[in-house]
C-alpha cells in the first residue's frame, strides 16, 4: 500500500505553511528547534518501569506482536507499507523532530516520512472529524508547560516499537517542558478499550545544533521494492 497523492500533497503544503510560521512566541518558553531523543525507546513503559495495564484481550495482541517482532516480522506497525506511525509512536523513534512555535499554533515536523502535525493553541477539537493516523491536536500553556491533547486517531497503528496496541478510543495528552536544557515529554495514554487505567510514560529530547537541516526521507514500500521489474 502506498501513501495517497492527496496525503503527500497535504503534507507538503503543511510544511510550507509551518515554515512560514516559525516566529517565536515571546510569552512562553522557547521550545522551537530540532530535537532528538536522548535515548531510543524500545518499549514504552509506565513511569515506574512497568508494562502498561493491558486488558486481557489486548495483552494477547501485544504478546503476538512481540513474537512477530522476534521473528523479524514488523507488519503490525505499518512501516513496511510506508504508513504513518501514529501517536505517540512517532514521538518515540530515533528520528529528529522540528518544533515551530508561534503564539497561536505549534507545528511538529517529523523527519520520518516528512510527516507534519499541527496543534492550535486554546482551541477545541472539532466534533465532526474522521479518524486519522496522527489524529487532531489542540494545545494550551499551563505556566511553563505546553499541554498537547490529541484525539480521533484510527486503530491502524501501535503505540511504540514493541507493538503496544490501542483502539480508536485512544486519547493522548503530552506535557512538554524544558528541564535542564532538555525537552521533557510526559505522555499520558487513556484507552479504556485496551488498558484498565490511564498510564504515563516519559520521553526526553536533546536539541540539535541550530544549523541542522532536516533530511529528506522518502519511504518506499517493501512490497514495491520486491516487485519484479521485468519478465
Amino acid at each position: 500500500m502506498k501513501p495517497s497523492i492527496a496525503f503527500a500533497a497535504a503534507a507538503a503544503a503543511s510544511l510550507i505553511v509551518a515554515s512560514a510560521a516559525s516566529a517565536q512566541d515571546p510569552a512562553h518558553p522557547n521550545i522551537a528547534g530540532v530535537w532528538t531523543l536522548t535515548a531510543p525507546v524500545a518499549a514504552a513503559r509506565t513511569i515506574d518501569g512497568k508494562v502498561p495495564p493491558l486488558l486481557p484481550a489486548a495483552r494477547a495482541v501485544y504478546e503476538k506482536h512481540l513474537a512477530q517482532a522476534k521473528a523479524g516480522d514488523r507488519s503490525f506497525d505499518g512501516v513496511s507499507d510506508c504508513l504513518p506511525l501514529g501517536m505517540p509512536y512517532i514521538q518515540l523513534i530515533d528520528k529528529p523532530i522540528q518544533i515551530l512555535q508561534k503564539p497561536h499554533t505549534i507545528y511538529f515536523l517529523y523527519q520520518e516520512n516528512r510527516l507534519p502535525r499541527r496543534a492550535y493553541i486554546d482551541q477545541q477539537h472539532p466534533d465532526d472529524l474522521d479518524t486519522s493516523y496522527l489524529g487532531d491536536s489542540v494545545a494550551k500553556w499551563e505556566g511553563d508547560t505546553l499541554v498537547v491533547d490529541t484525539t480521533t486517531m484510527n486503530d491502524l497503528t501501535v503505540l511504540d516499537a514493541s507493538g503496544l496496541p490501542h483502539s480508536d478510543q485512544l486519547h493522548v495528552v503530552e506535557r512538554f517542558r524544558l528541564v535542564g536544557g532538555q525537552l521533557e515529554n510526559r505522555i499520558t495514554i487513556t484507552d479504556l478499550k485496551t488498558y484498565s487505567a490511564p498510564w504515563t510514560t516519559v520521553a526526553r529530547y536533546r536539541k540539535l545544533p541550530a544549523d541542522y537541516h532536516m533530511l529528506e526521507e522518502v519511504c518506499r514500500a517493501q512490497s514495491l521494492q520486491a516487485a519484479p521489474t521485468g519478465k
